[in-house]
């Protein structure tokens, strides 16, 4: 899967399930409090949809992967085996 393609789905999970509006959110958009205001609660669901999907673990790798769309990515292509 490419780096797009892992980028795409993702905003479609934030836009899907943790309800954000498509057109507030790009690659680059930051996710948490300084960016469109996601919580820890969020954090979770974005650590198991990434397992789930992408048989990568998230957990306990501290705040700077979830930046935004653009470094999950990033995290998930440099830990993908």
């Amino acid at each position: 899967m490419d780096m797009t393609a892992i980028k795409n789905d993702l905003k479609d999970f934030f836009c899907n399930n943790l309800g954000i509006d498509a057109s507030a959110l790009e690659f680059d958009t930051p996710l948490f409090s300084d960016g469109i205001g996601l919580d820890s609660i969020d954090s979770l669901e974005i650590i198991a949809h990434v397992d789930d999907k992408y048989g990568v673990s998230m957990t306990g790798v501290g705040k700077d992967p979830f930046y935004n769309i653009d470094s999950i990515a990033k995290y998930i292509v440099d830990h993908k085996e």
